[in-house]
């Protein structure tokens, strides 16, 4: 498979992933599919460049701070933390499967 046509593929899955998780409750509160595009950009690179876990992790956290304004700063207080934490391995877990 050509690289664009794998990126394409890559982005529909890790697209239908993120809206399934819905980390910012947008889509279950009607915003479009391509809500989570730029996130969705951002994570496809940070796996080709073959980042780690926890550099993903904090790359989707930092998004929800500053992209989306979901938290408040930049360490998620407990026991959100311990929350979000289990649910991005959750993501990822599904993610690593999908790609």
């Amino acid at each position: 498979m050509k690289e664009n046509a794998k990126y394409k593929d890559d982005f529909k899955k890790v697209t239908s992933i993120l809206n399934e998780f819905d980390l910012c409750g947008l889509i279950e509160g009607g915003a479009p599919s391509d809500e989570y595009d730029c996130l969705t950009n951002q994570i496809l690179s940070s796996v080709y460049k073959k980042n780690t876990r926890s550099q993903i992790k904090k790359q989707i956290i930092h998004e929800l701070i500053y992209h989306f304004g979901t938290l408040n700063s930049n360490e998620p207080q407990e026991p959100y933390k311990t929350k979000l934490d289990l649910t991005l391995d959750k993501l990822l877990d599904r993610m690593e499967d999908a790609l």
